[in-house]
């Protein structure tokens, strides 16, 4: 669970299981912790040093033996906390190189699960610019969710989501039921296909006026796309309404 946590933050797999070990011992050298992990101690110093460039470890010589601490969860904290707002304030900078691009798609890739919470709010949030008869369209397949996430959406995102009004028509794959889906169809405009050969574990969603996200929701998988082309938009909500109309009938 710890580990799965702190691989939210960017740290890798390896990185993850070496902090934990190490904020266990709190001070000691790279071999002890490759004996608690029943790791190869050289990839245990790989990992260490990677941790020590990254500020998230330290390196103290005593009787000519190098001991290794990592940060405390406290400071941990508080230095992502420092680097999301240093991303804040970048906004604007990064916010020019895309315009720059002129009318070519965008595309943007995000795999840390706090940054699909921000653009979740974003695509609800975009109904404020969307013309008043227009509305979200979904793909929703959730057949294999990340535990994590899937407290999220319960606790936290739909609650949020009742908040507004702009309708969602969603094309739903019947298996794969979830209480995310259900919500869908208590509380908006819901197509549910019994179809073996109609089978998703993802989501795509079509939003705004010209954006498209590709949510991949299982744990190996944790990640998202989003394209913003108006072209990709318009022929994937053609293809949505033709499922849509044939389906309805």
């Amino acid at each position: 669970m710890l580990e799965e946590v702190l691989c939210q933050f960017w740290f890798s797999n390896k990185e993850a299981k070496v902090y934990l070990v190490c904020l266990e011992l709190w001070a000691a050298p790279a071999s002890t912790i490759a004996r608690n992990l029943w790791e190869n101690r050289v990839t245990v110093y790989s990992v260490l040093n990677s941790l020590c460039k990254k500020w998230l470890a330290t390196e103290i010589l005593k009787n000519n033996i190098k001991y290794y601490s990592v940060l405390e969860p406290e400071k941990l904290i508080k230095t992502q906390e420092l680097k999301f707002e240093k991303l804040k304030e970048s906004l604007p900078h990064f916010t020019y190189l895309l315009n720059s691009q002129g009318t070519k798609p965008k595309v943007f890739f995000y795999e840390w699960i706090e940054s699909l919470k921000t653009l979740f709010k974003e695509i609800i949030l975009e109904s404020d610019n969307m013309p008043k008869d227009e509305c979200f369209y979904t793909f929703l397949g959730t057949k294999e969710i990340d535990p994590i996430f899937q407290r999220y959406l319960t606790d936290e995102f739909v609650p949020f989501r009742l908040n507004y009004k702009t309708k969602t028509k969603a094309i739903i794959s019947n298996k794969n039921a979830t209480s995310y889906s259900i919500y869908n169809q208590d509380y908006h405009d819901s197509v549910v296909i019994d179809n073996d050969l109609f089978e998703m574990s993802n989501e795509i969603v079509m939003f705004g006026t010209a954006k498209v996200a590709i949510l991949m929701y299982s744990s190996s998988e944790l990640s998202w796309l989003v394209i913003e082309s108006k072209t990709l938009y318009n022929s994937l909500k053609g293809l949505f309404n033709f499922i849509w109309s044939n389906y309805k009938k």
